[in-house]
């Protein structure tokens, strides 16, 4: 296979190598970065001076441009792989979607994971009765992506976790903003009533924290690391009238194997006849109407 990525910075290169990993040859556009640029085929300063007769394309450019990439791309007729998140505008991505139908795909990673994989098979085989409730928690210390600020960075992903879950996207409750001037620099949350979800996302704290957890009603499910090789399960309810750990905890084996290269296999699979990847451009439409939502609500409450 051959494939054109377009923009080859901080994320970009790690999907240059997982491309050639997985045996493809890669043209790479990129004005001109901050990183060296290693492994592809061609390097070319515009995504015009690519080869017209590529397999397909993956875009990781800054999230403001994916839209107008996209857009360029089109006429091609080609398959499009899009970092997360595919636009940040809600009508602008519903409009790629409509427009480009089963030919634009989005690298929500989080929904290749082997651990948000075993949490949204548990909720789909009632094992523990319905789910309840989503808890995600992702804080970090600072960002590496230009272009976005943290809350389109960072939310996004628990958006895909908990539509991964829970099979869809509750409505927005209620929202609140953490802010430094004009930029978010984190949110708290909560989705929908029954079921619920609760995110809080932030770039303003030391240290790196990533969890979900999933209460049903008859157990606790969660992954409290992403580079764990289990989720931990918890059957029944916590006792009353005194506070101890639980005494069972079941930890349940998952797959590790990085989602990166999940999702690209994937997108390559599809482009020799397989079928498509999951994650469509309707599915990635919808979380950043959901994430429009969840700011637009923060910003009101101020």
């Amino acid at each position: 296979m051959r494939i054109g990525l377009v923009g080859c910075g901080y994320w970009g290169r790690n999907i240059l190598r997982d491309l050639r990993t997985l045996g493809c040859e890669v043209d790479v556009a990129e004005p001109g970065g901050a990183y060296p640029i290693e492994g592809a085929r061609t390097v070319v300063s515009g995504l015009k001076a690519l080869d017209p007769g590529l397999d397909g394309y993956v875009v990781a450019t800054p999230s403001p441009t994916h839209a107008q990439v996209i857009l360029a791309l089109a006429p091609r007729g080609r398959p499009i792989f899009c970092e997360k998140p595919l636009t940040t505008d809600a009508a602008a991505a519903q409009g790629l979607a409509e427009t480009l139908g089963d030919r634009l795909f989005v690298m929500h990673k989080w929904a290749y994971h082997g651990g948000v994989q075993a949490l949204a098979a548990l909720a789909r085989s009632g094992e523990l009765g319905p789910a309840q409730g989503v808890f995600t928690r992702r804080l970090q210390w600072g960002k590496p992506a230009a272009g976005a600020d943290a809350v389109w960075e960072l939310a996004i992903h628990d958006l895909t976790i908990i539509q991964a879950i829970l099979g869809e996207l509750p409505p927005v409750a209620a929202a609140r903003a953490v802010l430094r001037g004009d930029q978010m620099e984190g949110i708290v949350a909560t989705l929908g009533d029954a079921p619920f979800a609760h995110l809080e996302v932030g770039a303003c704290w030391p240290g790196t924290e990533r969890k979900v957890r999933v209460m049903f009603r008859d157990g606790l499910a969660m992954l409290d690391d992403p580079l764990a090789d289990h989720i931990g399960l918890v059957r029944g309810g916590a006792p009353a009238g005194e506070r101890r750990d639980p005494e069972t905890l079941e930890r349940r084996p998952i797959d590790t194997e990085w989602p990166l290269i999940k999702e690209l296999r994937t997108f390559v699979a599809h482009l020799k006849g397989g079928p498509p990847p999951p994650t469509d451009a309707r599915a990635g439409a919808a979380v950043v109407a959901a994430l429009q939502a969840l700011r637009e609500a923060a910003l009101a409450a101020r």
